[in-house]
């Protein structure tokens, strides 16, 4: 046959290279973004009203106040964030 010299297809690759990117579909994306983010959702989620509750155990006059749950969420934010780009906790 005229076209049969055993050369591989052009569209073809073979060896040890590095395989073709595979498309990233929106549900990979939003996955992969929402767990690069996990460290600041705990941070706001657990720590920032775990605080909230302690100052608010340790001032009893603070029990009716907003600013426990600010102030929880400034420091549980911030050290989320932190966690966030660094890569650890402390």
């Amino acid at each position: 046959m005229a076209g049969d010299d055993g050369a591989q297809p052009t569209g073809k690759r073979t060896g040890s290279g590095p395989p073709a990117p595979a498309e990233v579909s929106l549900i990979d994306r939003l996955l992969m973004s929402l767990l690069q983010s996990l460290p600041f959702l705990f941070g706001i989620g657990f720590i920032a009203p775990l605080i909230a509750q302690l100052l608010k155990r340790a001032l009893p006059e603070a029990a009716h106040a907003q600013w426990s749950l600010l102030v929880g969420l400034a420091i549980g934010g911030s050290w989320g964030a932190f966690a966030n780009l660094k890569g650890r906790w402390i």
